[in-house]
């Protein structure tokens, strides 16, 4: 499949709110050995072992059974952006991170959605605001405001808009527009054109 043809696929998953799916196709642009199939079922098989509908029972066993949180020693590596290195690997980003805890918390029956606050991303599960980089801990709007002040500098600070879920096209092109300045610091050239492909196609 071509690289425009993999763009719009990947503008058509993230329109029918199919984030794991997105993200994969996105994977395979710059590694096409990427097995999809193997890692949907990875996310399948976490959902069939969560019990209950809270965040907590997401937590037990995302976070605390499989131990995976974020990845504070290689935070810029374009890997943690992307789903199979993340379950591979048990790291990655706040938005990769999240991604994955809502794919797996709808497939276990759990409400879900994205907050993409400046500097950092953040989901609520069953209604309960949480941090999957770490390790799926509830928090307040005073912890978020902190967790902006740490991603971008300054005093804690948050804006209730922030909190306002996002859709999946947003999360999408969020996923994008990270991994595009990740591939303009490495200059790498050949990754950065398949970003833009699909940049181009997911603009508004």
């Amino acid at each position: 499949m071509s690289t425009v043809a993999t763009a719009v696929r990947i503008a058509d998953l993230a329109a029918a709110d199919r984030l794991a799916e997105a993200n994969l196709a996105l994977a395979g642009l710059v590694r096409p050995e990427v097995d999809a199939a193997r890692v949907m079922d990875q996310i399948e098989h976490l959902a069939s072992r969560v019990e209950g509908t809270t965040h907590l029972a997401l937590r037990r066993v995302i976070s605390i059974a499989e131990g995976i949180g974020g990845n504070v020693d290689d935070y810029y590596s374009p890997d943690n952006h992307y789903l199979d290195t993340v379950l591979a690997t048990r790291r990655g980003v706040p938005l990769s991170l999240s991604v994955l805890w809502i794919e797996v918390g709808r497939r276990a029956g759990i409400e879900m959605e994205g907050v993409g606050m400046p500097g950092h991303f953040l989901v609520y599960a069953g209604g309960q605001l949480v941090d999957p980089f770490h390790y799926g801990e509830a928090i307040g709007f005073d912890e978020a405001a902190g967790l902006v002040a740490e991603a971008l500098g300054g005093k804690p600070r948050a804006d209730r808009s922030w909190f306002e879920p996002v859709g999946p096209v947003q999360i999408v092109r969020r996923m994008l527009l990270n991994l595009e300045r990740l591939y303009v610091d490495r200059a790498e050239s050949h990754h950065l054109e398949s970003v833009a492909a699909c940049l181009e196609v997911l603009s508004p």
